[in-house]
């Protein structure tokens, strides 16, 4: 039903280096690692078993999906690293049209020195900008106001002259012309309005302030990546902010497939969109959930420097793959043993609370319709103590 609605997609894929699904995190004063899901691990095999060729098609397949949502006026945003870039650039030619292509933008990336590596330190991103068609939004962003004078070449694309600059006589550079005739340099040099540059000594005009530069494709200036909810790869709200506020307005849809910490909602939220947002994590999903329910006490400056202390509106949950209770409640032993498959584990009886094996350790199934209790795990942990099991 979202096919052809949403005006703007952000991902954020996994770039091809091989990193697995764990999770680090802190809780506390301590730290925990939440290894993979069976659908994380299933994912995983099925992204890199095959090498690049098995990731390629794992993106074919959702970026041809993500074609089919965008609406008319839609673009995309695919961030990426030097591992599979130039291969997924070649694919989104194919699915988006080679004419649609609109940037490659450079992002700044934590860089890593390693001395034992013979090369340069990467040290950026890149963000493949497409559209759906060539009618597509698009705000300019101001990057920086010059508000001081400033000096800027006097030369411009042409053929020309040489003329007389303090009494010396300076061609252009090859292919250039002096802007100005004679009697406009000498009224600009009686006024000091026209100099040398001391290092090219190249003639220059002053400019008076007020100019705005616009935003390039030279994003080095900001951090594309931020650490703030414990994510390794988690980018930054003034990355999200910055791609927002160029290709969408206010009431779009911003949708992030992958959208791990939920920095890609939160900065939509923030800005007045409205969002779509996926994971294969639950940990994603209740990480991104909390920081849009902790909006309203944000203190990030977005919005052109306003302070948003609004609460974000309301927002549904969804799942899929979460299976209905109500039609295990009749069938507690199918119940058991579809649980135990979806865990790959083998099946055992005879036993209260040990309800199956996977390697070495001792499987518990918890109950259908109310969570696992602390008498509960200490049951389980005597009756594995019981039976030789030292993990479960």
């Amino acid at each position: 039903g979202w096919a052809g609605k949403i005006n703007l997609i952000y991902i954020d894929p996994p770039f091809y280096t091989g990193a697995d699904f764990t999770v680090r995190t802190t809780i506390g004063d301590g730290e925990i690692e939440k290894e993979p899901s069976i659908i994380e691990e299933r994912a995983y095999k099925d992204t890199w078993s095959g090498g690049i060729a098995s990731y390629l098609k794992y993106m074919y397949e959702r970026l041809v999906l993500m074609r089919e949502l965008l609406a008319e006026n839609g673009s995309i945003y695919v961030h990426l690293d030097w591992h599979v870039g130039h291969y997924v650039k070649v694919m989104m030619d194919e699915i988006f049209g080679y004419e649609n292509f609109r940037n490659e933008v450079v992002v700044s990336r934590v860089k890593k020195s390693d001395p034992n590596i013979k090369r340069f330190n990467v040290a950026t991103d890149m963000l493949l900008f497409y559209s759906k068609t060539k009618d597509i939004t698009f705000n300019f962003i101001p990057f920086k106001k010059l508000e001081k004078e400033y000096w800027h070449s006097l030369d411009a694309p042409g053929q020309g002259e040489p003329r007389k600059f303090f009494g010396k006589e300076i061609a252009p550079p090859p292919g250039r012309h002096w802007m100005w005739d004679q009697d406009k340099i000498d009224n600009a040099i009686n006024e000091g309005r026209l100099r040398l540059n001391p290092n090219t000594g190249r003639p220059e005009y002053l400019v008076s302030g007020g100019r705005t530069q616009f935003l390039d494709s030279n994003w080095t200036d900001i951090q594309a990546y931020s650490f703030s909810n414990n994510f390794d790869t988690e980018k930054s709200e003034e990355l999200l902010e910055r791609i927002i506020l160029a290709s969408s307005n206010t009431g779009d849809i911003v949708a992030d497939f992958f959208c791990g910490s939920g920095t890609t909602l939160a900065v939509a939220e923030k800005l007045g969109r409205r969002w779509i947002g996926s994971d294969l994590s639950k940990f994603a999903i209740q990480v991104t959930r909390k920081r849009l329910l902790d909006i309203h006490d944000s203190k990030d400056l977005l919005n052109e420097g306003k302070l948003y202390n609004k609460p974000a509106r309301p927002f549904e949950l969804l799942n899929i793959g979460n299976y209905e209770t109500v039609y295990w409640q009749e069938r507690q032993d199918e119940y058991l043993a579809f649980m135990l498959k979806l865990y790959q584990a083998q099946p055992l009886t005879g036993f209260r609370y040990i309800h199956g094996r996977k390697g070495d350790r001792a499987v518990h199934i918890g109950p259908l319709n109310a969570p696992v209790t602390m008498d509960e795990v200490e049951m389980v942990v005597i009756q594995c103590r019981a039976n030789n099991f030292n993990k479960a």
